[in-house]
């Protein structure tokens, strides 16, 4: 999370993916440092124990949000 953070405030366009049940904390960790609007990629926790090709249907639709994150300018940074 704070890698993203410091890539953000150097320009460089990054993302954090995250599971659903820390959603909430990881925003809030993102605010707290000045950053409301840096990228999440928030991905259901229910993938974790399945094969991987159950994996990638499920999280194959993820990656248009990826691709779009990925390709846009970073987030400013705000002050705390």
């Amino acid at each position: 999370m704070l890698d993203a953070i410091h890539l953000e405030r150097q320009g460089t366009p990054s993302l954090t993916f995250v599971t659903e049940p820390f959603a909430f904390a990881a925003r809030s960790h993102a605010k707290m440092h000045g950053l409301p609007d840096l990228p999440l990629v928030v991905v259901p926790s229910d993938y974790l124990d399945r094969s991987d090709a159950a994996i990638a249907e499920k999280l194959g639709p993820l990656i248009e949000e990826v691709i779009e994150l990925l390709s846009r300018n970073p987030a400013p940074s705000r002050p705390a």
